[in-house]
């Protein structure tokens, strides 16, 4: 009876972890450039990494697996010498749209700065307030960065905790090694960059936008009577953009929220038009706030 009674609180804790996990990640470790006599390295260390990001609870959160937050780390290798990586890591996040089969695109980034150390079938190991290796807060950084944005997009500032997190991952780094990457003076696109911004009250109007766009934008749009009422709040979200990208024009944050939802933009005010929306406008909000793309929305303006 004893042990049955044990086995039982044991499956449930078990249970109770496994669905606290936030993360469903899928890891690509490529390394096309990389003469290596013992290739299986890349294999233990896709391995680890994906062990980590799926296995490790991130916040107290309570997710489903249906719930769980679909994301990938595509990390390339450029170098290897001895147990020193160099790399390049690609972190892409997509949301599910509510009533649809679609995922919409929220954060896509390219991490230049990518250098650890890693022996093969090491475990990544990570504390919050305790820096362990450049690679777990790496990977850290990214997870709770994705995690407060899914957030976002649910609750208006529903991710400021996780953010607090990532910062604080910032900071531990910073003081920890000489790692590139996590400091202002590494580079203006780069891990400090991005909490810099998610913290600053500058930005506050892109953590709204993200909620308006997605929970009162896309999860609206499936009712066909709200398309263009969906549209046109997308519309109001994005033209929210304007007072941060005056107060610090080119920054990191709106780059990327563009480099993720040029497309999807483009795709969804293709024939918006002809349900009465103005595109005109949102095009001339779009090509001041997206210099990068900003050729590409000429065709908004021109239906």
């Amino acid at each position: 009876m004893k042990k049955s009674i044990f086995t039982l609180v044991l499956f449930t804790l078990m249970s109770l972890k496994s669905g606290a996990q936030e993360l469903r990640t899928t890891v690509k470790v490529l390394s096309p450039e990389v003469q290596a006599t013992n290739k299986g390295i890349f294999q233990t260390l896709e391995t680890s990494m994906e062990n980590f990001l799926n296995g490790y609870a991130f916040t107290d959160h309570k997710y489903s697996d249906e719930e769980r937050i679909e994301c990938n780390y595509i990390m390339t290798v450029n170098s290897l010498s001895g147990n020193r990586f160099d790399a390049t890591l690609q972190v892409q996040y997509s949301r599910p749209v509510y009533n649809s089969n679609y995922n919409s695109p929220v954060f896509k980034v390219l991490d230049k700065d990518v250098v650890f150390s890693y022996q093969e079938n090491e475990p990544i190991d990570f504390q919050q307030n305790t820096y362990t290796t450049n690679l777990s807060s790496i990977l850290a950084f990214y997870a709770y960065t994705i995690i407060g944005l899914d957030r976002c997009t649910f609750k208006a500032n529903g991710g400021d905790a996780e953010f607090a997190v990532a910062q604080n991952i910032v900071t531990t780094a910073q003081s920890s090694g000489g790692a590139s990457g996590w400091k202002s003076f590494d580079g203006t696109k780069n891990r400090f960059w991005i909490t810099d911004a998610l913290m600053s009250p500058v930005f506050e109007p892109v953590k709204t936008t993200l909620y308006m766009y997605h929970r009162q934008g896309l999860d609206l749009m499936y009712l066909a009577e709200n398309h263009k009422q969906s549209l046109e709040t997308i519309a109001t979200s994005l033209k929210a953009l304007e007072d941060p990208n005056q107060k610090r024009p080119n920054s990191y944050l709106l780059n990327l929220f563009f480099d993720a939802k040029n497309t999807e933009i483009l795709s969804l005010y293709s024939e918006a038009s002809a349900l009465g929306v103005d595109t005109k406008t949102l095009q001339t909000t779009l090509e001041e706030l997206d210099r990068t793309h900003a050729s590409s929305y000429s065709e908004l303006g021109g239906k």
